[in-house]
């Protein structure tokens, strides 16, 4: 609660104004003392940000891979695919990193998929790319920016319904992608989107699919549970496992001298695949997504060895995410997911079997749930993940000691547990969460919400249902605060920030494409993103993609998430496309747009083509002259308050021991962010403070504030206002 005694100071000779650059601005190093991120003079960092972007899980040679396009003779060339361009070309990334910096958003989650460094084959790196990666980072500082590199994966690889992996580690594993339609190994929009096949966006159904949980178990368990299984005379997983360090450690070495990077996370959303199953008869619906064709483990074994099966055919419903509606005979051709030469490695290691009449029987139902050998009871993240990671750390960290490992588990899980041998230099908790009921409904009105955390958990469904938008926060809020003290809790003090959240922009069967209203998903998303800043957590939303429109949305299996929509630009006028064309044609735009000298049309420029901005841009601490005890932002009445901590001398003394610089007036100094966006006005801006005083730079939008390094403070409480909300061009009412 903010106290009584909050007074209107102003800026005095004792605290002239200090010449600095944007809050939003993080040209500094980054360190990092428990949980909290610092910069260089041991300011607490809140970094937000993007990420960028989804089509970069696709190329741009030989075709633009959207995944509702395919090419019968492209699709397949797995390797001599480019990536060049994604995620914008080099003549566009000025603009889109302007308009980055103007919304606060300064901090880039990028995608690089394995795929896009390796296709051409083991060791052979696309060395193009990386230049064109390189070209692009180094911009990123003329506009303040950060980046930590995401080796990008869903569902494992393009060619089993997602991306990531090359296509050449199927061979390696001795499976046929062009067979994975037929026996339903996997569903792969670019070929399975034809009349009469099941909808899009039943991506996520691919972890229960042959292809993908094959492909996951190779990775972190061959040597586990398929020893038999050698390429090259090599055991799979050393083949899979090595290739894949070793080109992020390629990359990590071409990157090494670009600043903004900041390090690199290991896997995005890391799937065990087989892994710790404790039966193979069937999925639990509980944790997996049972939709569309649901073969079990056992008949998925048996359709990629040619043998047809009925299956069932899920379809949504209510209360339960998906029921049973039919069945459906696949694979009647007989048709094989294994290359000549090559058979199921599951009926090859003793998992199943055919009985008299041909048809598939489990020898080993509890195959993947214990040690083959030792029979000892397996578990993913102990046994197999963590190991990956400390493996992967070190080997990023041998190029640059200096960088971060962002490490996540699966989204909306707990964080694994990391033991006191387990590496822990520079370790970063990067978990996912979303509203995973809302995304696969595609529904948001505001008056109820579920706690899906709490159900998946075994929760009573009258407990996890909140009402109205207060509800729906405190639901958000909730969930947030468990994800993150988990990472407290089993990792230990480390950072945490938050690697995808956001929320999709097909809503409500579209009906905002047609009327424009985007009210039902500016109080979804600032739900979610006040669940975010009252937790004091770092984060970047999913996602920032310059493909996306309203047909196909970002161009990758039905997924329309992304802020930002350039078919909206169109609509720029001839002097705002001149101020935007003048950001994209600088060789250094650092005067012009970090220092504040844009016009107001350009900031309104920039604007075009956002999408729900009214919540997703919003007022922040950046950078705290002490420890974070309070944030949040009421959209409504367009009011911000920010409670911290002073450091004690104690804290000031360690800080001093690291080299870092504390004595300097800039140490003492608190960065806001204040957006134009709701903020149009210095004349409509009212700040409170309880201690110290405070300067407002609209052109920079930034709000500082400084306090005497000598007084006695135990909590300083900034609010930050409207005195006229009627001014206020930003603000945003929500019935």
């Amino acid at each position: 609660m903010v106290t009584s005694h909050l007074e209107e100071n102003k800026t005095s000779d004792s605290c002239a104004p200090l010449a600095v650059g944007p809050a939003q601005d993080l040209d500094t190093p980054i360190h990092h003392e428990g949980r909290w991120f610092r910069d260089r003079h041991g300011r607490t960092l809140l970094m937000r940000g993007v990420n960028v972007c989804g089509s970069s899980k696709l190329p741009t040679y030989p075709y633009p891979g959207s995944t509702h396009l395919y090419d019968e003779k492209l699709f397949w060339d797995h390797r001599g695919v480019s990536f060049v361009g994604r995620p914008f070309p080099l003549s566009e990334a000025r603009t889109h990193f302007a308009r980055l910096q103007a919304w606060g958003l300064t901090l880039i989650r990028l995608l690089v998929t394995w795929e896009s460094i390796e296709h051409a084959g083991p060791g052979e790196y696309d060395e193009n790319y990386i230049d064109y990666l390189r070209e692009l980072i180094k911009m990123m500082p003329e506009f303040g920016l950060k980046c930590l590199i995401d080796p990008h994966q869903d569902t494992w690889s393009r060619f089993s319904g997602g991306s990531g992996a090359p296509g050449w580690t199927f061979e390696v594993a001795g499976m046929n992608i062009r067979n994975f339609k037929e026996t339903g190994a996997a569903y792969v929009h670019n070929t399975n989107a034809v009349p009469g096949d099941p909808l899009p966006m039943v991506w996520p159904t691919n972890y229960t699919k042959l292809a993908c949980c094959t492909m996951f178990t190779l990775f972190f368990a061959g040597d586990t549970f398929a020893p038999q299984l050698t390429y090259n005379g090599q055991s799979v997983q050393q083949v899979l496992t090595t290739s894949f360090v070793n080109a992020f450690v390629h990359l990590a070495t071409r990157l090494s001298d670009l600043d903004p990077v900041i390090g690199f996370e290991v896997l995005n959303e890391p799937h065990p695949g087989y892994i710790g199953l404790e039966h193979l008869d069937a999925f639990d619906p509980i944790v997996n997504l049972i939709f569309g064709d649901a073969p079990s483990p056992l008949q998925c074994f048996a359709l990629g060895d040619g043998i047809p099966q009925k299956v069932g055919v899920y379809i949504k419903s209510w209360p339960f995410p998906t029921k049973r509606s039919h069945t459906r005979v696949i694979n009647e051709s007989k048709t094989s997911a294994w290359l000549p030469g090559y058979q199921c490695v599951w009926r090859q290691h003793g998992v199943w079997d055919t009985d008299k009449e041909g048809q598939p029987r489990l020898l080993d139902t509890h195959y993947f749930s214990k040690h083959p050998k030792t029979g000892a009871k397996i578990e993913f993240y102990r046994d197999f993940y963590v190991p990956f990671v400390n493996r992967y750390a070190k080997a990023i960290q041998a190029v640059k000691k200096d960088w971060y490992c962002f490490a996540e588990p699966l989204a909306n899980e707990k964080c694994p547990e990391f033991g006191p041998d387990d590496h822990h230099v520079n370790m970063v908790y990067a978990p996912h969460w979303y509203d995973l009921n809302c995304v696969f409904y595609k529904k948001f009105d505001g008056r109820i919400t579920h706690d899906v955390q709490s159900l998946q958990n075994g929760g009573n469904v009258i407990s996890a249902t909140y009402f109205g938008r207060n509800g729906a926060k405190a639901n958000y809020r909730g969930q947030i605060r468990n994800i993150k003290q988990s990472g407290l809790d089993n990792m230990g003090e480390h950072p945490c920030l938050f690697g995808e959240v956001g929320i999709p922009m097909d809503l409500n069967q579209r009906v905002a494409f047609e009327t424009g209203d985007y009210s039902k998903h500016v109080m979804f998303m600032d739900a979610v993103i006040h669940a975010l800043e009252t937790n004091l957590t770092c984060f970047t939303l999913w996602n920032y993609d310059v493909c996306n429109d309203h047909e196909y949305g970002d161009h990758w299996n039905g997924e329309n998430f992304s802020i930002f929509s350039p078919f909206a630009e169109k609509g720029l006028g001839k002097d705002e496309d001149e101020d935007l064309s003048s950001i994209s044609s600088s060789s250094s735009s650092k005067s012009n747009v970090a220092d504040g000298e844009l016009s107001l049309k350009t900031f309104d420029a920039l604007h075009v083509g956002g999408r729900v901005l009214h919540a997703a841009i919003r007022p922040y601490a950046v950078k705290v002259a002490g420890i974070p005890e309070h944030a949040e932002f009421h959209l409504d009445t367009l009011e911000y308050t920010f409670s911290f901590k002073p450091y004690t001398n104690a804290e000031l003394d360690q800080q001093r021991q690291k080299g870092w610089d504390v004595e300097s007036a800039t140490a003492r100094t608190t960065e806001i962010y204040i957006p134009h966006f709701h903020f149009s006005s210095n004349a409509s801006l009212s700040v409170l403070a309880s201690h110290g005083q405070w300067d407002y730079r609209p052109d920079i939008q930034t709000l500082l504030h400084t306090y005497e390094s000598s007084a006695a403070i135990e909590k300083i409480t900034i609010r930050v206002g409207v005195k006229d909300q009627s001014r206020s061009a930003g603000r945003c009412i929500i019935t």
